[in-house]
């Protein structure tokens, strides 16, 4: 400790500053921790306005604490974390409620609990001038409302009926907006649709598993011009999927999107043409859709296809489809559940003059004794040039299933020999 004393004051509050910032959304617990080290560092902690700018909602924070923390920032920014499902509603409440007196400092917010619904509409204010990403996660489980409506699920939770109010939410310089298991009515589609026109300085939007109750056919489409980045994931509505058009959209991240079977190209194109990072997960759907998507994208030059449901006949469409239509400015290119290593070497040579990446996971990779496939050689010639040409990195490793692990096909058909 004696050596410590003599860091120089700049060279210990940076160490600080280090310090709090590996620890993430907790790092206001961390300084209170260091301030108790020694005077020296009691004083240098409280003189340090950046570690006390990250307040993390926890159920044995007391909430008086929290206006000495906020003092100590100095008039800075901060960022608020309501993360974690053994925090109790009431007690997430008043912590947010303690931080609303600085709601003009509120930077980014993150809310992941299972009462998000109860949280958002009740303790984040519907004024936040500084605010720039807004994360909304409810942590419990449910099923789709329309399974909802034919079988009982005791098991699964429902949606509260509250209102988001967000045609009166005004986040002006709100730069990321990732909403997962919301729960849109009828009579607030309209109002979210035009919460996004007024937000049109967008540069981020995912919206997962966001339901809609009821067919709504929204009256426009909303367009956000500085939208770099789209997520969809797990959107059981076509009519979602056309809420937003991009004009200047980079990347386009598409998961188990099964209305994607009902587009066009045109309907695609219109809204994302220039998406040049595009990702395709859980794809398994009628080939077509995800030809009409490859199609509508001329510009990606990024493209990354994953399938984790190994036991749809379409899950293994990929190499098949590439062949059928070639990207122009294709350079980097990953794809999870290759069945044929021969119909890759194809699409890769197709591609050789723009591809500098390709990174598979490949069926029955070095199971050629219990492998589905019939022809070994030409698995193996084809495996051989991918690794020896010296155009583009190669990367090859085994399939994975849904859950993560390896997926072993000969297991998988032995089962289904017994059945």
């Amino acid at each position: 400790m004696s050596y410590v004393q003599y860091l120089p004051a700049e060279l210990l509050s940076y160490i600080m500053e280090l310090a709090c910032l590996a620890e993430g959304p907790a790092q206001t617990q961390t300084a209170v921790v260091l301030g108790k080290v020694s005077k020296l560092w009691r004083d240098m902690a409280f003189g340090t306005p950046s570690i006390w700018t990250s307040f993390q909602v926890s159920q044995n924070m007391d909430p008086r604490a929290l206006e000495a923390a906020l003092l100590r920032s100095r008039g800075l920014l901060v960022d608020i974390h309501a993360v974690g499902e053994a925090t109790k509603l009431k007690v997430a409440r008043e912590q947010l409620d303690a931080l609303g007196g600085h709601s003009t400092r509120w930077r980014n917010v993150e809310i992941s609990h299972p009462d998000a619904f109860a949280l958002l509409e009740k303790s984040i204010p519907l004024l936040l001038p500084n605010l720039q990403s807004l994360i909304v996660k409810t942590g419990s489980q449910r099923l789709s409302p329309v399974l909802m409506s034919f079988y009982s699920f005791p098991e699964y939770s429902t949606a509260p009926d509250i209102s988001l109010e967000w045609k009166s939410r005004i986040y002006p310089s709100l730069r990321c907006l990732d909403l997962c298991d919301i729960e849109l009515k009828p009579r607030e589609t309209e109002h979210f649709l035009e919460f996004l026109e007024a937000h049109s300085t967008l540069e981020k939007l995912a919206l997962r598993e966001v339901w809609e109750l009821d067919a709504y056919i929204p009256s426009r489409t909303v367009e956000l011009p500085h939208l770099n980045e789209l997520q969809l994931r797990g959107i059981p509505s076509s009519e979602i999927l056309r809420w937003v058009r991009a004009p200047n959209l980079q990347k386009l991240i598409l998961e188990k999107s099964s209305q994607l079977r009902y587009w066009i190209p045109a309907d695609i194109k219109s809204n994302y043409a220039t998406a040049i990072d595009v990702t395709l997960i859980r794809f398994s759907t009628d080939p077509g859709a995800l030809l009409n998507v490859l199609r509508a994208v001329p510009l990606a030059s990024e493209v990354k296809l994953v399938s984790k449901d190994l036991r749809l006949r379409y899950s293994f469409c990929t190499e098949s489809i590439l062949i059928q239509h070639k990207l122009p400015l294709l350079t980097s290119l990953h794809i999870q559940g290759v069945a044929s290593l021969a119909q890759l070497k194809a699409v890769a040579d197709a591609n050789m003059e723009t591809l500098t990446e390709v990174k598979v996971h490949c069926l029955d990779l070095g199971l050629p004794e219990q492998s589905s496939l019939k022809d070994y050689n030409e698995r193996d010639e084809a495996l051989r040039w991918l690794k020896d040409q010296g155009t583009f990195k190669f990367d090859i490793d085994h399939s994975l299933d849904a859950f993560g692990g390896r997926y072993k096909s000969h297991e998988d058909q032995i089962c289904r020999e017994k059945m």
